[in-house]
């Protein structure tokens, strides 16, 4: 990801996710085996991902990849 603003919005779309699926943030990092700290770095768009990450994010909350990105990026490269 390139820009902060990005980070931020990814960011909020896991979020977003994991709460709508009922998951902790301890229970994500655990699931991932990652610290609990890291989840919430991501979370505020503290921390870039790597694919591999966003992976393991999707797989930790059971849901496909493409439910993590964020809604407006799709709507911005539609236009």
């Amino acid at each position: 990801m390139d820009s902060r603003a990005e980070l931020i919005r990814f960011g909020q779309k896991i979020r977003q996710v994991r709460e709508r699926e009922g998951i902790s943030v301890a229970e994500l990092a655990a699931r991932i085996d990652v610290d609990a700290q890291k989840i919430n770095a991501l979370e505020a768009g503290r921390f870039d991902l790597s694919f591999d990450v966003m992976i393991a994010l999707a797989d930790g909350i059971g849901v496909p990849l493409f439910a993590l990105m964020p809604d407006d990026g799709a709507k911005r490269q539609a236009t």
